[in-house]
């Protein structure tokens, strides 16, 4: 069966990154990793958090820090995975967001990694860089960024 990697995070764009990653799935016949990662200054383990589909988000307080937002993420991704009837797991990786999305999608042999792409300023861009533009380049499989605009 086919995997497809969904990278998301706490960002406005991550519903449609969900919804998109359900059209895909649901097309390939594919099961879903659900990935988010944090900065490793704010992880409290130095392994991968594996989470299970078929909780209710809902059944959670709301999150307080890097890594509670990040399972929340992941968790609230997962329940419309689940409700597609799509095969899915999640995970929290510790590390640089690009790096770690790419190093995932080897690891799971991934067939594409679908993920959102934030509108940034020249500055926030040199400063910052795009992830989105540095797992295309490195990615060993085709890359689907979804870029519409509301």
């Amino acid at each position: 069966m086919k995997t497809l990697l969904m990278a998301i995070d706490n960002s406005p764009v991550a519903d449609k990154v969900i919804a998109l990653t359900i059209e895909q799935a649901l097309a390939q016949q594919a099961q879903v990793r659900v990935l988010c990662c944090i900065d490793p200054a704010y992880s409290s383990c130095s392994q991968p958090m594996e989470i299970d589909a078929g909780e209710d988000p809902d059944d959670f307080v709301a999150a307080k820090d890097e890594q509670n937002t990040a399972e929340m993420v992941v968790r609230r991704a997962l329940a419309p995975l689940l409700r597609a009837g799509i095969p899915a797991k999640g995970m929290i990786v510790a590390g640089e967001a690009a790096e770690t999305i790419v190093a995932q999608s080897a690891a799971l042999h991934a067939s594409m990694i679908i993920m959102g792409r934030r509108p940034l300023s020249p500055f926030n861009r040199l400063l910052k860089g795009s992830v989105s533009a540095a797992v295309i380049e490195r990615a060993h499989c085709p890359v689907l960024i979804d870029v519409r605009k509301d």
